[in-house]
């Protein structure tokens, strides 16, 4: 799902691009307008970069806290396991798992 995200993103990206460029190389305006035009798109292909990698930077915070969270549950349950002497079960982790426990965090 993430993949396909990305792909679309890239894509969308790079075909603006790429639509931007070819309309304002067939468009009918001078040399000095065409360059106003092509920095003015340059600008707004950047700032939409921008915020894009902001976005990007905000998610990628949230799920690294997540993250931090889950690893310090587990490894607060396994020093319990091992103050009561108990033999530490086989952990296994997925991310089903994962979106579980978000999801029940959620409500």
């Amino acid at each position: 799902m993430k993949e396909n995200c990305k792909s679309f993103i890239r894509g969308a990206l790079a075909g603006s691009i790429v639509g931007s460029v070819a309309a304002l190389l067939f468009a009918p305006k001078s040399g000095r307008e065409l360059r106003q035009d092509i920095t003015d798109q340059a600008r707004n292909v950047s700032d939409k970069g921008q915020e894009l990698a902001g976005k990007i930077s905000d998610t990628s915070i949230e799920y690294t806290d997540k993250i931090k969270e889950t690893a310090s549950a587990v490894i607060h349950e396994i020093g319990q396991w091992r103050k009561k002497g108990e033999i530490i079960p086989e952990v296994s982790i997925s991310s089903a798992t994962v979106q579980e426990d978000t999801e029940k965090d959620a409500l």
